[in-house]
């Protein structure tokens, strides 16, 4: 482990594949996106003059001046990415991509502040000479506004390409139903996504929640849509070694994330990240500086969002003879066709997202954070379990009802915060 980092040493980290340093291109890629961005060395020293002057409190604060810089960089990355793709997307997209683009920026900068804070004082508790200290952090500062930030640059570049794409996949659905798995466009491409080379599946094939371009760092395979015929799924896809990297687990096309909640940022951030970032946040949207996604739906989008929730009524029909486990919560977990129904026709300022997640209900079950119990509002003889999940960084509720000690059913969801007022009985 690197004693500078709460992460892995850079050697360890595994940034971007099995065998490839984390913080550049593959050796044998002669073809890396060409980051394009220089961190604003004024807009540094003086976000480190407050963090040694103690004008910031590094566990409660995000630093301004460094995420400023940050969110610009990343944000050329994906206005980069979208101009590349030629894909046409909707501004509430833009806006998704945008906000949680300002969430991400926000972790690593929480990360950064704490790291280099770490290093003010010596052994004896001493603070260090400015100077001193600095000299002493620039490893750190190399990596977060350099090398770091270059392979999260071009990593950017390359999700905001998938995730316009996607968007422009699921509009053509209707005349190009399926995807083909295109081989890397690395002169000397790795075997990391070998086997799924030629995979052609329907867009909204559950594979697709699991594996895709991108779930690797630096990967340079793509996605093309086709009338071609669907082909097997490939054996020992979810071998350890196929599965994707921490933070690219996810389809930014469908949640605009470019980096995901698994990202060392995030998922090993330092105590009080959360908190931070989330008033840091909403401080943004308040003055405008980061626009909040806004949930405004055209005819036509309706008519696409009722024809979708017909197939993942019928999609999620395999999902009646599945149970499903949360580690905080003792009971095994089933869903019934009532349940599926109740699922896709509640109303929810994400609606189609929350649709979606249904598929992978499995996964959002084992990651919610379980709450506690009261009485069901319908029978007040039934407990009521909430778990707590965010659908485009927005908190919502995962009714589960207990109709007796051996059946719990996954009854519902709601975005609405009035629903923890049933809670009698609080997880500690």
């Amino acid at each position: 482990m690197n004693d500078l980092y709460g992460l892995p040493d850079l050697d360890e980290l595994d940034y971007m594949g099995d065998t490839v340093s984390p913080l550049q291109a593959k050796a044998e890629d002669d073809e890396s996106v060409a980051s394009s961005f220089r961190f604003d060395k004024d807009t540094l020293l003086a976000s480190l003059k407050r963090i040694y002057g103690g004008q910031l409190d590094v566990s409660s604060e995000v630093e301004e001046g460094l995420w400023q810089e940050v969110y610009r960089i990343l944000s050329e990355a994906s206005d980069t990415g979208l101009a590349e793709s030629g894909a046409v997307v909707s501004t509430g997209f833009r806006r998704q991509v945008a906000y949680h683009t300002a969430a991400f920026s926000a972790f690593k900068v929480h990360r950064m502040q704490n790291d280099i804070a770490a290093r003010l004082h010596d052994s004896n508790g001493v603070l260090k000479p400015f100077k001193g200290w600095l000299n002493d952090v620039q490893p750190m500062l190399d990596h977060h506004t350099d090398s770091w930030l270059r392979t999260e640059y071009d990593t950017a570049v390359i999700r905001m390409h998938q995730a316009a794409d996607w968007q422009r996949f699921e509009e053509d659905a209707d005349i190009l139903p399926n995807l083909e798995w295109m081989p890397s466009t690395s002169a000397h491409p790795g075997a990391d996504h070998r086997l799924f080379w030629g995979t052609v599946l329907p867009v909204n094939d559950s594979f697709w929640n699991r594996h895709r371009p991108g779930d690797r760092w630096n990967c340079k395979c793509w996605l093309k849509n086709t009338d071609a015929p669907v082909t097997k799924v490939p054996d020992g896809g979810d071998a350890p070694k196929d599965r994707p990297s921490p933070g690219l687990d996810n389809n930014p096309g469908v949640d605009g994330k470019l980096f995901g909640d698994s990202h060392p940022y995030v998922a090993k951030a330092y105590p009080g990240a959360e908190k931070a970032v989330r008033k840091f946040i909403a401080e943004k949207v308040k003055e405008g500086t980061v626009i909040k996604v806004e949930a405004k739906v055209s005819a036509l989008e309706k008519e696409k969002i009722k024809a979708r929730t017909k197939e993942l009524r019928k999609e999620a029909a395999v999902l009646k003879e599945e149970s499903f486990v949360n580690k905080d919560f003792h009971k095994e977990m089933h869903i019934t066709g009532r349940g599926i129904k109740e699922w896709l026709n509640q109303p929810h300022e994400h609606y189609a997202q929350k649709n979606e997640l249904l598929l992978d209900i499995n996964n959002v079950m084992k990651k919610a954070k379980y709450l506690g119990y009261g009485n069901d509002k319908h029978d007040p003889s039934v407990k009521a379990h909430l778990f707590e999940i965010e659908i485009v960084g927005d908190k919502s509720w995962i009714i589960v009802r207990e109709l007796n000690p051996s059946r719990c059913e996954i009854y519902s969801i709601s975005d609405s915060s009035n629903i923890l007022r049933i809670i009698k009985e609080p997880t500690s």
